[in-house]
């Protein structure tokens, strides 16, 4: 049984408060991605991930998300190493709990050059993946995974999960690397927090 209404709003409310005290870097100017440029502001969600109250409610949340968005959990899940491996580790695990057998693997950022030389770290099953990322329109990060999967032969569902969608607006839910016929799955966005883009 998935966790009621009232309990994810709770884990919700918690999880905001969270990200928004500890996980948002404010106020400091860091050097951009583009030569040249700066940042103000920036998610630095692994001060949650490796917290085992944050990743427990982030799982929580995940099923009871899933259940109402996609109604199923005939998927496997994986994303690109580093961020999403504490996710991919707590959420097969917490999964139990509600009796959701879900299989897991993660996508290496660079293929190994020696051994098996391979993409992928665990055993993926027959089922489509769902991707999952701590947040998407950041970084290429989910259509380099999705672009690994499909090298792989390895089906995709059209869905994919994050913990925040770095978009201006509410009913956004695309991600600015991928096609827009892949729909993200998240739990807040920049409006949550307060944020939106210069």
């Amino acid at each position: 049984m998935m966790i009621s209404e009232k309990i994810y709003d709770e884990l919700h409310m918690w999880t905001k408060k969270y990200i928004n005290e500890k996980c948002i870097i404010r106020n400091t100017v860091m050097p951009g991605k583009i030569p040249g440029t700066t940042y103000t502001w920036m998610f630095y969600l692994r001060r949650g991930l490796f917290n085992h109250e944050f990743l427990s409610a982030v799982a929580q949340m995940f099923f009871y998300k899933i259940e109402k968005e996609i109604g199923h959990f005939n998927f496997q899940i994986a994303g690109l190493e580093t961020a999403s491996t504490p996710m991919l580790s707590a959420f097969p695990i917490i999964g139990r709990m509600f009796e959701k057998n879900l299989n897991s693997f993660s996508i290496r950022k660079e293929r190994k050059e020696y051994g098996l030389k391979n993409w992928v770290e665990g055993i993926p099953n027959n089922f489509p993946v769902l991707l999952i990322d701590d947040l998407c329109n950041s970084s290429n990060s989910l259509y380099r995974a999705k672009n690994i999967l499909e090298d792989q032969k390895i089906p995709i569902l059209n869905k994919a999960f994050v913990i925040v969608n770095k978009t201006n607006h509410k009913d956004n839910n695309t991600d600015k690397y991928i096609n827009s016929d892949m729909e993200m799955i998240s739990l807040f966005n920049l409006t949550d927090f307060g944020l939106k883009y210069d």
